[in-house]
């Protein structure tokens, strides 16, 4: 351990290896947040960097709710062209619907997502006196 070692304020090392992409990556970053040194980026983002973790149970099983909805209809469209029973209109209409509720989930999906990930760019910013 060099002499100067004791005196330091941090005493530990750590060595990280990226690929040329990660580093771009990671520079691209450190120009958004505006950080003057790799050391500086790194600390911040391994001490106040959030972990956020993307799971939307309940709409994943209300889009598995309504992909089941589409077999019972798809299920109907069979049973209409071999019987004739059903008018081609009122299919129409629920597959209309069917498609009306699946733009409504995927748009909450997406919006819940976006929402997710502004979440994980907030990061506490510490002035570089602190370190």
């Amino acid at each position: 351990m060099p002499q100067n070692m004791n005196r330091r304020k941090r005493q530990l090392r750590k060595e990280v290896y990226f690929t040329k992409e990660e580093y771009q990556q990671i520079e691209k970053n450190m120009e958004q947040m505006k950080a003057k040194s790799f050391q500086y980026y790194a600390k911040n983002q391994l001490i106040h960097g959030q972990l956020v973790q993307i799971d939307f149970p309940e709409l994943k099983a209300l889009r598995v709710a309504i992909n089941r909805i589409g077999a019972n209809i798809n299920q109907i469209a069979k049973q209409a062209n071999e019987d004739q029973h059903t008018s081609t209109e009122m299919l129409e209409q629920v597959l209309g619907h069917l498609t009306e509720i699946r733009e409504m989930v995927s748009a909450k999906l997406s919006s819940e997502e976006k929402q997710s990930l502004q979440a994980r760019k907030r990061i506490v910013r510490m002035d570089i006196d602190e370190w």
